[in-house]
């Protein structure tokens, strides 16, 4: 069911969309489901009622941030949150608005266009993510509006390093931050980083998650590979 209060629009064209990437009647239908998930609870009506907010959203632990340009070039809000490290996927590089070695600043212009490979990024991030994890220092993920470049960077994370499914990290991330909205693009190669990830076995497809939650057997392959909470920890 769509949210009337809160629609998706394309950027551009379906047709530009295909042939750029030609996705398969399956990827199209799932794509379509990220597009119609209702978006809903208290950090929703937050959002209609006041907007994108002054401050960036809190994804997990008080470590991982998602934000705006504007969250990015705030010297007085990065240092009051404890910021240490931000990785900006604007059009907009924003680093001489600070001192001189004041963040950890990695900056990776991209547009936010269906046509961008912003998956031949995700190896790259993932592991600055995770080593900032590892060493609880915080971090902003930014793009221009915190909806769809920088979303689709966190999510890419949350599937590699939580082990989660697309599906799973998109709703744990909505929740978090509903007016996310990755563009068709990002949203299949998302699709498509979450093929690899179940062939490498570093996540499960829902179907086995559906057995493993069945079962008392051994730990799954998952727990080995990345052995760091799974996304249902971070609900408390």
């Amino acid at each position: 069911m769509t949210n009337r209060k809160y629609t998706w629009a394309p950027l551009v064209d379906d047709d530009m969309f295909i042939a750029t990437w030609s996705p398969t009647d399956e990827e199209l239908r799932r794509i379509k489901e990220f597009q119609e998930y209702e978006r809903q609870g208290t950090a929703f009506e937050n959002f209609l009622r006041f907007g994108s907010g002054t401050e960036p959203s809190v994804v997990f632990d008080e470590v991982l941030f998602l934000g705006t340009l504007n969250h990015g070039s705030n010297l007085d809000l990065l240092e009051r949150l404890k910021i240490v490290h931000i990785i900006n996927v604007s059009e907009t590089d924003a680093s001489d608005k600070f001192p001189s070695n004041h963040f950890d600043i990695v900056y990776i212009p991209m547009e936010d266009d269906v046509r961008t490979n912003i998956k031949q990024h995700f190896n790259r991030t993932n592991e600055l993510l995770h080593s900032y994890y590892m060493k609880n220092e915080r971090c902003l993920v930014h793009c221009a509006a915190g909806v769809s470049r920088s979303a689709t960077i966190v999510l890419a994370y949350l599937m590699k390093y939580h082990h989660n499914t697309v599906t799973e990290a998109f709703r744990y991330l909505v929740e978090k931050r509903p007016q996310i909205w990755p563009n068709q693009g990002f949203m299949l190669q998302l699709i498509h980083y979450e093929n690899e990830l179940i062939k490498s076995r570093e996540i499960l497809s829902t179907s086995e998650t559906s057995e493993a939650f069945n079962s008392t057997a051994v730990p799954s392959a998952n727990d080995a590979k990345n052995p760091i909470e799974t996304l249902h920890e971070f609900k408390k």
